[in-house]
């Protein structure tokens, strides 16, 4: 308790302290060390400690993010920006796409509807159908039925597209629809 607290202090978290912890962590016990290198007194040697394979292998540890995951093609960080442009890229083209109602800006709305969906759909499917919780097959139907309502609603919008009047004059007359309030 009291070393997890001092490893919170500032003190701790200061880029010198890191580096001094870093070449500590990082020196090789090949050398032996004398008390003359460390103090100043002189003619004393200490005598080499005998190092075990956990000892060694725990002062050989090193943490590089970056390099580990730079070879990886499989780097969902890029995905996740991926995503965030997609979310952002519908903030505009949803206005856009109304005031001006062609198939390119319908297309690229129903991709951008169909992605976005698709994510936030299969976020959902892995976050809450656990394969601890519900078994080894119960999650890949979730997933497949996460993959199927997105096939389904990216053609069913093209089809809408190509063989109708499109996606921005189908949300307008969806609009413009007014109820009978006045007959009860």
């Amino acid at each position: 308790m009291a070393f997890s607290m001092f490893l919170r202090t500032s003190a701790c978290k200061s880029s010198a302290f890191n580096q001094q912890m870093m070449r500590f962590a990082t020196q090789s016990m090949a050398k032996e060390r004398t008390i003359a290198s460390t103090l100043p007194i002189k003619n004393l040697v200490i005598p080499r400690a005998n190092s075990t394979p956990i000892l060694n292998s725990v002062r050989s540890f090193r943490t590089s993010p970056p390099r580990l995951s730079a070879g990886k093609a499989n780097d969902h960080s890029k995905l996740w920006v991926v995503e965030k442009i997609t979310s952002a890229a519908l903030i505009p083209l949803v206005p856009l796409g109304l005031l001006i109602p062609n198939k390119l800006f319908d297309s690229a709305l129903a991709i951008l509807i169909t992605a976005h969906s698709f994510w936030g759909l299969e976020a959902i499917v892995v976050d809450y159908v656990r394969a601890s919780i519900f078994g080894p097959v119960i999650p890949k139907i979730a997933i497949g039925l996460v993959y199927l309502v997105s096939i389904a609603t990216l053609g069913g919008l093209f089809y809408l597209i190509s063989h109708d009047i499109g996606l921005a004059n189908t949300f307008r007359q969806l609009w413009a629809i007014k109820s009978d309030g006045n007959k009860a």
